[in-house]
């Protein structure tokens, strides 16, 4: 068997992971929990994980996405666990999303559209207020 160092630079040379996902993915390989944490910690002391640089980064990307902070939230909790980064709404995120694939549809499918897209209720209705004016 791959000793846990090796296996754990193994993966993170091909693609970050939040210590949340590296410790899963070496517990399924069979590494002892103990080995693993002390690995994590030492790998986040040399600086290979990072998970608030991974977490901004990610949350960029879902942002450039047309996401939404609440479902962007969400799905970084279940990538990395409780993380305190800011999100902020962006009310130019949500008019171009509205413009490239909503616009032709119902306002009652814009705002359900929306809503999964993880915006708030108030943001769409301002949102919609400020196409319409258009």
């Amino acid at each position: 068997m791959q000793s846990i160092k090796a296996k754990a630079y193994s993966l993170l040379a091909r693609r970050s992971y939040f210590s949340k996902q590296l410790k899963h993915k070496l517990l399924e390989k069979g590494y002892p929990q103990e080995e693993i944490k002390n690995l994590i910690d030492e790998l986040t002391r040399r600086g290979w994980l990072n998970d608030l640089e991974l977490a901004k980064r990610y949350c960029e990307q879902q942002q450039r996405r047309g996401y939404g902070p609440k479902l962007i939230a969400l799905k970084l909790r279940e990538k990395a666990g409780p993380i305190d980064i800011s999100l902020e709404e962006s009310e130019e995120a949500a008019i171009a999303l509205v413009r490239k694939r909503y616009m032709p549809l119902q306002r009652e499918k814009v705002i359900r559209a929306l809503l999964r897209r993880g915006f708030s209720f108030e943001l769409i209705n301002k949102v919609l207020s400020h196409i319409s004016k258009e």
